[in-house]
């Protein structure tokens, strides 16, 4: 995998692909009978790092594929021409997912045998059918492996307001391969105030585009924020952060991080709110897999309410119930990314209603189909709901609002991990399943 750099990201990350090729022939004749079909391989896996095919010619070749294949590939290609099966076995010595290449990528009969045999073996081995399949399988294998390169931040107090996050950072590490380290608050505070007049200028010049409504003297803070914020990242080589903001950063210094948060994300560093790590994993399965942006936010059944605070109780029961019926939830918070908006520019608004602080709205496309995912506490399981976004508003607590129509409202709110959920556009439920299994986890698809 590509090393995750800032201002790149999610954006950065290139599966790198190894094809083997299983022969009895000569590698000079192998190849030139293969040569077809290595050109639809290059065809198919433009975009990512193909590297030059390693030819197995018997017992001997295979017995030393492991010292053969490089560190950094994420995804073992195989390519039959003729030779034994069982030189597959060596495989497993490597612990990378196989795709089976079939027809110019087009997997069928032998492979599915290939497929049961490797599977005997401990090789988990993919037959993908067409070249969007294979693009799809290498999404994936390198979504797994940039995990396990992937550092994140939590500034501020842990364990956070959020209950249902897993909080041991060991775990973390070894179920996902995320490093996780927590930055206090203070500290955070410190290098907030050590940032120059002259940066903050400069990001504020390079923000004036963004809004309808800028105003320098509501963004100066936000800016200082994300200085603060990006000096952590490069120090600390983290490609993703979340904050403490509710609890920690806001009653101590009221700055709404929302908008330092969506730039980042515009830049392909994933940021989540709150300090729930579960949503933050969360959001970096689905950035990876998908390569694009994603934010979070609040499922809720009922209606907005304009400043502090939620609907009277009736209200909200009546709301519940609607839901249920119409099968439409709404995910709402106040950190919206610019490159997932069908709007160039945000128009800058208060917190929540309160005259202070700075939130930004922008629109997001409707009719858009959209993949939300929770990690369960202890990272065993995933749910993944699919739905379509039918309604987008600007609700002020939280500013934005999206009303999804799912297939089965009472079903994701008997079986929900927690309320906070990650929200990436379009159908990823086949990436997620196979990013399930290639990690061991359950995935509950909704």
């Amino acid at each position: 995998m590509v090393r995750l750099e800032h201002g790149r990201g999610y954006l950065s990350i290139k599966a790198v692909v190894q094809p083997l090729v299983l022969t009895r022939r000569s590698e000079e004749e192998a190849l030139r009978a293969l040569r077809d079909e290595l050109e639809a391989v290059e065809r198919t896996y433009e975009g990512e790092v193909l590297r030059e095919p390693l030819v197995i010619r018997g017992d001997l070749d295979a017995r030393w594929l492991p010292d053969r294949v490089p560190r950094d590939v994420d995804l073992v290609l195989v390519l039959f021409d003729s030779g034994s099966k069982y030189l597959l076995r060596r495989l497993r010595e490597l612990g990378l997912p196989a795709a089976l290449w079939q027809d110019r990528g087009c997997a069928h009969s032998w492979s599915w045998d290939t497929r049961g045999f490797l599977s005997r073996w401990g090789v988990e081995a993919i037959a993908p059918i067409g070249p969007e399949e294979h693009g799809r399988v290498a999404r994936v294998a390198s979504a797994v492996r940039a995990l396990a390169r992937t550092k994140a931040l939590v500034f501020g107090r842990v364990p956070a307001p959020n209950v249902a996050s897993e909080w041991s950072f060991e775990e973390v590490e070894r179920r996902l391969g995320v490093e996780v380290e927590v930055v206090p608050t203070g500290d955070l505070l410190s290098r907030m105030d050590e940032v120059r007049g002259e940066d903050v200028e400069s990001v504020l010049r390079e923000w004036e585009p963004l809004f309808e409504n800028f105003d320098e003297k509501r963004l100066r803070d936000v800016a200082r924020l994300y200085l603060a914020i990006k000096g952590f990242i490069l120090e600390r080589g983290a490609d993703a952060v979340t904050i403490n903001c509710l609890e920690d950063l806001m009653p101590r210094r009221f700055v709404t991080p929302c908008i330092a948060l969506a730039r980042l994300i515009d830049e392909g560093v994933v940021a989540g709110c709150e300090a729930d790590v579960n949503a933050l994993l969360s959001m970096l399965v689905l950035s990876y897999v998908a390569r694009e942006p994603c934010l979070m936010g609040n499922v809720y059944f009922f209606r907005p309410w304009p400043g502090p605070g939620f609907p009277p109780v009736e209200e909200r029961v009546e709301d519940v119930r609607r839901a249920l019926e119409e099968n439409v939830v709404r995910l709402t918070h106040d950190v919206v990314p610019l490159s997932m908006s069908t709007a160039s520019r945000w128009v800058l608004r208060d917190y929540h209603g309160t005259g202070k602080g700075a939130t930004a709205y922008a629109p997001l496309p409707v009719g858009r189909e959209v993949t939300l995912l929770r990690l369960s506490p202890d990272l065993r399981e995933a749910m993944a709901v699919r739905g379509r976004v039918v309604r987008v508003g600007d609700t002020v607590h939280c500013r934005l609002s999206v009303w999804i129509k799912v297939r089965d409202a009472r079903a994701l709110a008997e079986e929900a991990y927690a309320f906070h959920y990650a929200m990436a556009y379009g159908d990823l439920t086949r990436e997620l399943a196979l990013f399930s299994r290639l990690v061991g986890i359950r995935l509950k698809v909704l």
